[in-house]
């Protein structure tokens, strides 16, 4: 005999839902700035095009909201797909850094950014695989 039981969800999870949450929103914010400021950047000779960079933060914005909806819903996979996303998308940016800025990586703030996205990934990985956690993801209980 199996039983419902909705599970409590534990801090871990809840810090990295809003994480990803907000990081969504980070990129809604960031798409929208740049289409309102697309005409002043263009002239001031901004590479890539902020068109392109407002596009790729809109599909960021909805990759970053679909998970954090599937973490609402209790998905098993996301124990992976989290972390493996948050990784991609520091790649992306660290990747925007190095191939279009003219200053020295360094300069650039790259050391903290690779800091801050390694420990991202590590945290919400570690948060999301605790023992503590897994009973969040399991739906039925099985004697």
């Amino acid at each position: 005999m199996s039983v419902y039981l909705p599970a409590k969800r534990p801090f871990s999870v809840t810090l990295t839902f809003w994480g990803v949450f907000f990081f969504g929103v980070w990129n809604v914010s960031k798409a929208v700035l740049l289409i309102q400021s697309r005409d002043l950047l263009v002239t001031g000779g901004i590479q890539p095009d902020p068109l392109w960079l407002a596009v790729f933060a809109l599909v960021w914005a909805g990759l970053f909201g679909g998970v954090a909806w599937l973490l609402q819903q209790r998905r098993p996979f996301t124990q992976y797909t989290i972390p493996l996303l948050l990784l991609l998308y520091g790649l992306y940016t660290i990747g925007l850094r190095l191939i279009f800025s003219p200053l020295p990586f360094a300069a650039n703030g790259g050391l903290l950014i690779t800091l801050f996205f390694a420990a991202a990934v590590f945290l919400s990985f570690l948060g999301l695989r605790r023992a503590t956690s897994r009973y969040y993801f399991q739906e039925e209980i099985r004697d």
